[in-house]
């Protein structure tokens, strides 16, 4: 450990140097000057030594974090074949210099704070899975991530997002005591604005609201939004802002999170960001298809806890000591809800010791006994993920993925094409929605559970942004997603192995580089 921390300092000040140089040789270039006028023989190679030997260590960085072949392949081929390129890359997306110490932080707050809330709350029921897969999944998530299930809920769940964002306005509209907000995505358009006012004009009223957002998916955001914002007393907030982006590779660890709390009674969780694209008012991608679920009950107590420990970690305000954690959650409103329906929250990201949310989905789809229905927008898998979808298909499980007819991301959407003719090969149906944009994020296994969040089904996700990811163990739920499911095929078209098998080189070569690219991104 301690010679792997000396070869990161030592790979640090090197890439800083290669950096610097590299800015500066660009500079000369682009006005037009000689570098080899600018810069001595001698210097030159002193240049081109440092640059190689940065190289190098990065290449034995990668080699010594044991990671998967085909990712450490990949960079390595991209560093030795384009090294100027991979190198800018790997300052982007590659190792985090400043990961361990700072999530490692983070971790061991979250865990305190979990720990204290199960011994809070220690009555929450077990006893109805005690069997088949729903006992397997709720152990698994008891143990890699201390996710409490939460047994007494309601739930409504919404396909619609003009439904869901006015749901969640109505919700704010009415507090009375805080609202906490956690956004990936947000926009200054028509949507933004609306969400802006609304919190502004709570704010006046004296409602406490906290609001993190991703700084590096909210760059556009203009100024005076957020200065509004802040002026009339809401606590807006950037998650693990990023002021050097060429040399801070901490923007690769983004809150792909989407969480709303009101008076801890209401929660609202699922894939919808702010703006009008999310409302369907974008002519390139149309209706936009996404889940969101509205929780009251117990799960509040997981979902605001979690909350709790990421407002900590981005403005080191500690929530839990001012008058503890019931300050925040509404125990009148929650002893009502008397609707058994099982919840458990879990989260997941670079500060978790497990990749929580890929190990839900690895062991729900390798324990299936006869259907598996999947939404994502993106399918980047890794070989287990891949060889678990492949091994359920193979053995009659009936396993069904609706994907995006249309691109957002470009290498994403070819990269996940890359895998359609392996998956259609062993009986796997995979249809391309064209109704508008599939952004849902939904996990449906035997009709027993529900899986609903945040967190697409690439390595992404399961690797690097902080997820959140309801399972839900409710058969009325799982009925509503799987009639929500049906019609989302309704809107589908599916894709045949033959017809997709005579696509040409062209097309081929493109999914081939696109996959070759996604496990850097």
């Amino acid at each position: 450990m301690g010679s792997h921390k000396a070869l990161d300092t030592v790979l640090m000040i090197l890439a800083l140097l290669s950096s610097l140089l590299l800015v500066a040789s660009a500079i000369q270039i682009l006005r037009g000057g000689d570098i080899l006028q600018t810069f001595t023989q001698f210097t030159m190679q002193v240049i081109y030594v440092i640059f190689a030997i940065t190289i190098v260590l990065i290449v034995l960085i990668l080699v010594l974090e044991n990671s998967s072949p085909v990712h450490t392949l990949a960079w390595i081929m991209v560093l030795i074949f384009v090294p100027i390129v991979g190198f800018v890359l790997y300052l982007f997306f590659g190792r985090n210099w400043r990961k361990i110490a700072l999530f490692n932080q983070k971790e061991i707050f979250d865990s305190e704070i979990l720990d204290d809330i199960v011994s809070r709350f220690p009555s929450f029921s077990y006893h109805f899975l005690e069997a088949g897969l729903e006992h397997k999944l709720h152990r698994l998530l008891k143990n890699n991530s201390k996710a409490i299930l939460t047994t007494y809920n309601e739930i409504e769940l919404i396909s619609d997002t003009a439904v869901a964002f006015a749901a969640i306005c109505g919700a704010i509209d009415s507090a009375k005591h805080h609202v906490h907000l956690e956004y990936f995505s947000i926009t200054a358009d028509q949507v933004g604005n609306q969400l802006k006012d609304l919190l502004i004009k709570k704010a006046k009223e004296g409602v406490e609201i906290r609001f993190i957002y991703d700084d590096v998916a909210c760059w556009k955001l203009p100024q005076r939004f957020k200065r509004e914002l802040r002026e009339a007393g809401v606590h807006f907030v950037p998650f693990m802002p990023v002021w050097i982006p060429l040399l801070n590779s901490r923007m690769n660890y983004r809150n792909h999170r989407k969480l709303v709390i009101v008076d801890g009674a209401t929660a609202f969780l699922g894939g919808l960001n702010i703006g009008d694209q999310y409302l369907g008012k974008n002519p390139y991608f149309g209706y936009w298809r996404d889940s969101l679920a509205i929780f009251r009950g117990q799960s509040i107590l997981s979902l605001q806890a979690i909350f709790m420990v990421d407002w900590y970690f981005v403005s080191r305000e500690n929530l839990f000591v001012q008058d503890g954690f019931p300050k925040y959650v509404d125990q009148s409103a929650i002893d009502k809800v008397i609707n058994v329906s099982p919840v458990q929250v879990v989260a997941s990201g670079p500060d978790t010791n497990h990749a929580n949310i890929l190990q839900l989905y690895f062991s729900a789809i390798a324990n299936a006994h006869h259907s598996i229905r999947i939404n994502t927008p993106y399918l980047i898998l890794n070989e287990s993920l891949l060889m678990a979808l492949k091994t359920a298909a193979i053995s009659g499980v009936k396993v069904q993925i609706i994907l995006p007819a249309k691109p957002d991301h470009y290498i994403v959407y070819w990269g996940s094409r890359s895998y359609f003719e392996e998956l259609l090969e062993v009986g796997v149906e995979i249809y391309e929605y064209t109704r508008g944009f599939m952004h849902a994020k939904i996990l449906i296994v035997d009709d027993e559970v529900l899986g609903l969040g945040t967190a697409n089904m690439d390595l992404r996700s399961f690797n690097q942004n902080f997820e959140l990811t309801a399972l839900i163990y409710d058969d009325l739920m799982v009925d509503k997603a799987s009639d929500a499911f049906s019609e989302d095929l309704s809107y589908s078209r599916r894709i045949l192995l033959d017809e997709f098998a005579k696509r040409g080189l062209v097309v081929r070569s493109r999914e081939s580089i696109c996959r070759l690219f996604s496990p850097l991104l």
